[in-house]
């Protein structure tokens, strides 16, 4: 008989989460940190590699007792979580991950091309696991944080070219929250405001980053972003 029911999913952007059958499921910790180090892996690992990862102060004896603990505590759904042998564990094949969804979009949107992805910038924007502060966390982390912000970008420039302005600040607006200090997602920010007819709206973001700028860092904004808003100094 054919299995119908919905595959595992589990969701690393915005926080942990574990739905089986549709439904969030209760994960101890050291299960969800398990599952979430598989996912982000997106390949099998050796389980003393994954073992001394998880439990980095343990003894090796000691992690691989934790590791086999937590395979034995985990969820049993119509699909596997976890595939494992004697050596090696892996995400179940059938398992969704957010994650994974979001960076094959970042790299649709950095190969220049546009993204079928419904609520495109809401996965893009949003943080990898906030608040685990894990070694093997934190290099994914800062690369999935400058990855979504060119993605974000390049995704606010195409959506506005096509007419989608709404969507285009949406976009600006989620990397300047991210990066307060990137220039270039202000720049955009003052091109729709001048472009939607709004000189005051456009002056106002580019005070708000001179201001922020001279505070945090002591510098200047560059003459391309005070050239847009030149003409309107005088008329605002």
């Amino acid at each position: 008989m054919t299995d119908t029911s919905p595959p595992p999913r589990i969701r690393l952007l915005g926080g942990f989460r574990l739905d089986c059958d549709s439904r969030p499921v209760h994960v101890v910790p050291g299960v969800r940190r398990l599952l979430a180090l598989l996912a982000l892996q997106e390949t099998p690992i050796e389980r003393t590699a994954a073992a001394a990862l998880l439990w980095p102060d343990a003894t090796a004896r000691r992690a691989a007792a934790c590791l086999r603990s937590m395979l034995w505590r985990l969820v049993k759904p119509s699909q596997p979580l976890v595939l494992s042998n004697e050596n090696m564990l892996e995400l179940g094949s059938g398992v969704e991950v957010d994650f994974h969804r979001a960076r094959r979009l970042a790299a649709v949107v950095a190969a220049r091309e546009s993204p079928s992805e419904e609520g495109a910038v809401t996965l893009l924007k949003a943080d990898l696991l906030p608040g685990w502060d894990h070694d093997w966390v934190q290099a994914e982390q800062d690369w999935w944080r400058q990855a979504r912000l060119r993605a974000l970008e390049a995704l606010s420039h195409r959506l506005w070219s096509s007419g989608d302005r709404y969507q285009a600040y949406a976009a600006a607006m989620a990397v300047v929250r991210t990066d307060p200090l990137r220039e270039s997602a202000h720049r955009t920010l003052v091109e729709l405001h001048i472009a939607d007819g709004n000189p005051a709206a456009a002056v106002r973001q580019y005070a708000t980053y001179r201001t922020r700028l001279r505070d945090e860092l002591g510098l200047s904004p560059s003459p391309q972003i005070h050239d847009l808003v030149r003409p309107l100094l005088r008329h605002v």
